[in-house]
């Protein structure tokens, strides 16, 4: 049985319509229900996400448990939901996978990745190095899985990069963005960029793993764009000229205080982003949906017309 948490979200709302779709049993663990899974014929159980007595009632052996549930504090202002979501719960989790002899597929993220002396992706392991909560937390779980892995627990980290695609009812950072980006003319930029990959690929990837032994750590990666590329694909998609200027990271930062839905956060992970490529990813995903086809999925699900020009394969 599939055991998902985080079925409200971006990946998980998918992941369950995959499911559904594909007839394989599934429950969901909630910490309350949602419009996300309205009309939706699935096994819910609703109780406390900080409580290991819940999930030992409702995961068992032999069972696979994809954690998806998670909290980006864009902000940097709530270490203690940060800490109690991203990391308490995590650990949680991992522990009852372990007791239960359960398999445990994990979503951590990039934005814990940094590249080491040999260009090698690993993760940050001084924790005080980190300064945005959610990387640091992110960082904490993945740290503790890997250590429950060492002592037998039957687990693959998956990283994500930025998310984008249908059903966002919720309205992920990125989604934002692009919806913004395709209504305003006169777009700022800093330089840097980020990768982006379609929900529905990350949702089978995800999917895969469950059914697979692989333990290895996998990036899940799609295209690199660059801010000032990125806004100039929105542009081509709608059929609406853009008007660019570049701005420094240091005034962008001061931005921040003023405008809503910014943060220093955003563009330091902007800034430092680069473009992933994992060979492994192809264990788990044989070939990518085009991601100018899931940006104009986001703009349509936005209602906002586009030239129609991309075809999905």
């Amino acid at each position: 049985m599939l055991v998902i948490t985080g079925a409200t979200g971006h990946i998980g709302n998918n992941i369950v319509r995959m499911l559904l779709k594909d007839n394989i049993p599934f429950k969901v663990l909630l910490r309350k229900d949602g419009p996300e899974l309205a009309n939706l014929e699935i096994e819910k159980h609703i109780g406390n996400l900080l409580d290991k007595d819940f999930f030992s009632s409702h995961i068992n052996k032999g069972d696979t448990v994809i954690h998806l549930a998670g909290y980006i504090d864009l902000e940097n202002k709530d270490y203690k939901q940060s800490y109690e979501v991203n990391y308490l719960m995590t650990k949680i989790i991992s522990d009852v996978c372990y007791e239960k002899e359960a398999r445990l597929v994990y979503a951590s993220t990039t934005d814990i990745l940094i590249k080491d002396d040999s260009g090698n992706y690993v993760i940050e392991e001084d924790i005080s190095k980190i300064k945005h909560n959610y990387p640091k937390t992110k960082t904490m779980a993945t740290l503790y899985i890997k250590k429950m892995q060492d002592k037998g627990l039957n687990a693959i980290i998956l990283y994500p990069t930025s998310v984008i695609g249908i059903n966002d009812h919720k309205g992920s950072q990125a989604g934002k963005e692009i919806i913004k980006a395709a209504n305003k003319t006169f777009l700022p930029y800093v330089k840097g960029g980020y990768d982006f990959v379609d929900v529905l690929d990350v949702s089978k990837a995800m999917i895969a793993a469950s059914f697979h032994e692989f333990s290895d750590d996998i990036i899940l990666a799609g295209s690199y764009y660059s801010i000032k590329e990125l806004y100039q694909l929105i542009g081509e998609l709608t059929g609406k000229k853009k008007r660019l200027f570049f701005v420094p990271k240091w005034v962008a930062k001061i931005a921040t205080r003023f405008i809503k839905g910014l943060s220093p956060m955003m563009i330091d992970i902007v800034s430092e982003a680069e473009e992933f490529n994992d060979p492994k990813l192809k264990l788990l995903l044989e070939e990518h949906i085009p991601i100018e086809i899931t940006f104009e999925k986001v703009l349509k699900e936005a209602n906002i017309k586009t030239n129609g020009n991309n075809k999905e394969k």
